[in-house]
């Protein structure tokens, strides 16, 4: 019962943090102001090439580089923002919108005014980031074939509190389902672990995995890429040859043929 009311007060008090972030702190984690090649996407439809300031989380406003000219475009008329790494071969696309958060597992939901969040993987699923202010930084991750640790440039969320957010297609709004944290990380996976295990009910070996604490909150897109991934059709099986048995088939004449009685 103390979990129970511990848990829903945390989503309570990440509503109203959330809310907060535009006027509080930010623990800056040394980034600096960050900008790259980008396209903005208007929800007039009108697409702008140039170069973006990486958005803020509660940012009202985007500021973006066109030729030498600077132009401000409120949040509220843009859908979204591609923008592109270095190499310009990896984008992250950035959507103004709004959120939910879980106010009682599985009941209720508080609807949270638009902020900018990351799309990091999209599919039946799909995973946004969300935090005070973004940054592409260099961070170790495991190479697939031979399991090493290798470095790589990745967009983060470069301040202290780091949200993460899910959204299937049947879905208004991304939800809040997991939180971590550049500093201290008391109190994520119990919140992982209540609202984690409710939203993948419809995969009970995930959901268990959860509830087991075998994934935790930053297994957050491990989880996510396992739930994503098509189930593998099954091909019916061959029947052994001895067991087939032959029909015969009785010969009927074609539409339209006329029989004649031979006459006696």
């Amino acid at each position: 019962m103390k979990l129970n009311i511990f848990l829903v007060m945390s989503a309570l008090c990440v509503t109203s943090l959330l809310q907060a972030q535009s006027a509080g702190i930010t623990f800056n984690l040394g980034m600096g102001e960050q900008k790259a090649d980008a396209i903005v996407f208007k929800k007039d439809k009108q697409k702008i090439s140039g170069i973006v300031k990486f958005p803020g989380f509660a940012d009202k406003k985007v500021k973006i580089k066109v030729g030498e000219e600077n132009e401000k475009f409120a949040s509220k008329d843009l859908d979204s923002i591609q923008i592109f790494d270095a190499n310009k071969k990896l984008w992250y696309t950035f959507v103004w919108t709004k959120t939910k958060v879980y106010k009682k597992k599985g009941t209720e939901f508080k609807i949270i005014d638009e902020n900018w969040i990351c799309k990091m993987i999209e599919g039946k699923a799909s995973l946004y980031m969300g935090g005070e202010q973004y940054g592409i930084k260099e961070v170790k991750v495991e190479d697939e074939k031979t399991k090493e640790k290798v470095k790589e440039e990745k967009m983060k969320v470069v301040t202290k509190e780091v949200y993460h957010y899910l959204k299937r297609s049947n879905e208004d709004y991304p939800v809040l389902v997991s939180m971590s944290s550049n500093a201290l990380s008391a109190g994520y996976n119990a919140f992982f672990r209540e609202y984690g295990v409710y939203y993948f009910k419809d995969s009970p070996e995930i959901a268990k995995k959860i509830e087991d604490k075998e994934y935790k909150y930053d297994d957050i897109e491990k989880v996510v890429a396992l739930y994503n991934v098509k189930p593998k059709k099954q091909e019916p099986k061959a029947e052994p040859k001895s067991e087939v048995k032959a029909t015969k088939t009785k010969a009927t004449p074609k539409a339209g043929s006329k029989t004649t009685a031979k006459k006696k």
